[in-house]
């Protein structure tokens, strides 16, 4: 790709490096520290424009040469990857082994490790798989001096330095650079089925997914999407093959549901990433019955996706109603006049911005990773 394929908010970088070691990354983030140099990481894009616009861009550090499995120990359900890797690359080399890496996100295909943990990418599986950095024991990671660090292990009972594979999750690349990833491995289910029903409107499918939850019914992913066609439940089970026929019959007896193709999660997973403006709600409350336009909430994770732009006045009230119920609206795709005029990409920050603050001196001393894409960052 050339400098203008890696612009973000319409200012592209200066030059574009790629490195093809962990040692060859390091090298490069020194020299930008040397020179002042603003670093921000790509793997496949797909989130890249999550975040706020970085200040004073001018490398493009490219990691997908900085791909492959470096060690898989079947026995002990664990994979260590570089970061480059894509998440349907590593679904391909876990296969033979019946395994697989439990966290399921859009664009498969383009996705990154790195990028997946680094972003703190949302997907269907975070009913029962939760978030992804539950599912990583270690990272190498180049922080903003050049230094390689090393945190967790390679093995399920080695946690030690854990807190940092956690801290590294979520920070979009403002505190160090994941080069490596030491990864928790489940068995794929041996069979899987998914079924969709059809509610009459946003709000009465949310109902009636919550109350499958509640009800304590074993879904695997639940879903509901509104859009121009309509709204629809969709529901998946998976594991043992009698026991997911007999969830599948329930679930069509509770919402009239039919069989689809497993397929449709993909589909879903990827809704956010295809519309040009997308706005991730977290509310521990219903979401509220006046929001227009498509949809896509994700019920028992408190998560939804808002696919359709309303105007900026609307868009910050929205905000001020989700965090005034200790929630948060992040605007992770939009026109960068009206993610402005909503108040940014984020809203109010989640961590105080003095603990911020300190964070980035610590780990990125000379700002030089992906400044100011994340508040006090």
């Amino acid at each position: 790709m050339g400098l203008s394929e890696r612009a973000i908010d319409g200012r592209a970088p200066d030059a574009v490096v790629r490195p093809e070691s962990v040692e060859a990354l390091a090298g490069a983030v020194r020299e930008a520290a040397s020179a002042g140099s603003a670093i921000v990481a790509w793997g496949g894009g797909t989130r890249i424009g999550v975040g706020d616009p970085p200040v004073g861009y001018r490398i493009a550090l490219e990691l997908g040469a900085l791909c492959g499995v470096l060690a898989h120990e079947p026995g002990d359900l664990v994979v260590t990857v570089r970061a480059g890797t894509t998440l349907a690359a590593l679904a391909e080399a876990l296969a033979p082994t019946g395994q697989r890496w439990p966290v399921e996100i859009g664009d498969p295909e383009r996705a990154t490790v790195g990028g997946v943990l680094s972003g703190a990418a949302f997907g269907p599986s975070r009913l029962t798989a939760f978030h992804p950095r539950d599912w990583v024991i270690g990272v190498t990671a180049v922080l903003g001096d050049g230094t390689i660090a090393k945190a967790g292990g390679r093995v399920v009972k080695n946690v030690s330095g854990y807190d940092l594979t956690r801290l590294y999750s979520g920070s979009h690349g403002t505190l160090a650079i994941i080069a490596e990833a030491a990864l928790k491995l489940t068995a794929v289910p041996a069979a899987s089925r998914t079924l969709v029903a059809a509610a009459p409107n946003f709000a009465a499918g949310c109902a009636r997914a919550e109350a499958l939850l509640a009800a304590g019914l074993p879904v695997d992913a639940l879903a509901v999407h509104r859009d121009g066609t309509g709204t629809r439940i969709v529901a998946r089970t998976a594991g043992v093959p009698a026991a997911v026929d007999r969830i599948a019959r329930v679930l069509a007896e509770r919402l009239g549901a039919t069989e689809a193709d497993g397929a449709l999660w993909s589909e879903l997973a990827a809704r956010p990433l295809r519309t040009a403006f997308a706005a991730r709600l977290v509310s521990p409350r219903p979401l509220p019955d006046a929001l227009a336009g498509e949809v896509l909430a994700y019920p028992g994770t408190g998560t939804a996706y808002l696919l359709d732009a309303p105007g900026a006045e609307a868009l910050r009230a929205l905000r001020a109603t989700l965090e005034g119920e200790g929630g948060a609206l992040i605007v992770e795709r939009a026109d960068p006049a009206l993610r402005a005029a909503a108040g940014g990409a984020w809203g109010r920050a989640g961590l105080p911005l003095g603990v911020a603050a300190a964070l980035k001196a610590r780990f990125d001393p000379q700002r030089i990773l992906a400044p100011g894409r994340m508040p006090g960052c």
